[in-house]
């Protein structure tokens, strides 16, 4: 049993294999600091984007799961990627999304989608090698 408050983490890349549920399911996906990068644009230009509302996401990267874990794999060619029919992803969310109207105005994405999965895999296991493998988020 565990300890109150500890959750047992669940198998990802780092384990050398991932299990996707729904996998057909379109998702964008964006690096935090072009976020950033979005706000202070945004404040830059706000005559121009006052009054207005902008999907900010990398246009690049409208990929279902199953595409975005195979770009990892890409990253980590001995990664077994199970789909499971069986249960269902809690998190419905299915869409592709255009930034063409932010792109228009001027602002475009630097961080490109194998940069932030290297980033994510060198993070990955210095959160690993300083917590329990067996109780992390990660």
């Amino acid at each position: 049993r565990l300890g109150h408050g500890a959750h047992r983490r669940r198998p990802g890349p780092e384990d050398g294999y991932l299990v996707l549920f729904e996998a057909h399911f379109k998702r964008n996906y964006i690096h935090v600091q072009d976020i950033a990068r979005t706000f202070q644009f945004i404040i830059e230009n706000y005559e121009k984007c006052k009054g207005h509302a902008f999907n900010v996401g990398l246009s690049t990267a409208n990929l279902s799961k199953l595409e975005l874990a195979e770009k990892i794999k890409s990253h980590i060619p001995s990664l077994v990627i199970k789909q499971d029919d069986f249960k269902e992803d809690f998190d419905k969310r299915n869409y592709i999304v255009s930034n063409e109207k932010l792109e228009a105005l001027g602002w475009k994405p630097i961080y490109d989608l194998d940069y932030g999965i290297k980033q994510l895999m060198a993070a990955y296991k210095i959160v690993i090698n300083k917590n329990n493998q067996n109780f992390t988020n990660l």
